[in-house]
């Protein structure tokens, strides 16, 4: 995993708590959100996840196979997840994985 700039994850932070207080992601939020597909959890420390998958329009990396920054939040549908640096839609999940409630 990469270090993150201070600036991201501060912003990490302030998104984890807007999240805890019920805000959601708009249709517009989620419209430009990469993808990821075939995507799994992926513990990283005790308590600590992060999803792996194939990304794609990611503003920064090529599309392929990625791992994210930390998880702050997978929604019920598991349709979106928020990570410390930025929102991701999600597509199918790797075939097999179970994906435990939050």
């Amino acid at each position: 995993m990469s270090r993150l700039s201070r600036q991201t994850a501060v912003a990490g932070l302030r998104a984890a708590r807007r999240l805890h207080e019920g805000e959601r992601p708009t249709n517009a939020d989620l419209a430009v959100a990469p993808l990821l597909e075939g995507w799994a959890l992926e513990e990283v420390a005790p308590g600590l996840f992060r999803l792996v998958g194939v990304v794609t329009g990611h503003p920064l990396l090529a599309d392929g196979w990625c791992s994210t920054s930390v998880l702050l939040f997978i929604d019920a549908d598991r349709t979106w997840a928020r990570t410390v640096s930025r929102l991701y839609r999600l597509g199918m999940p790797l075939a097999g994985e179970q994906v435990t409630p939050q």
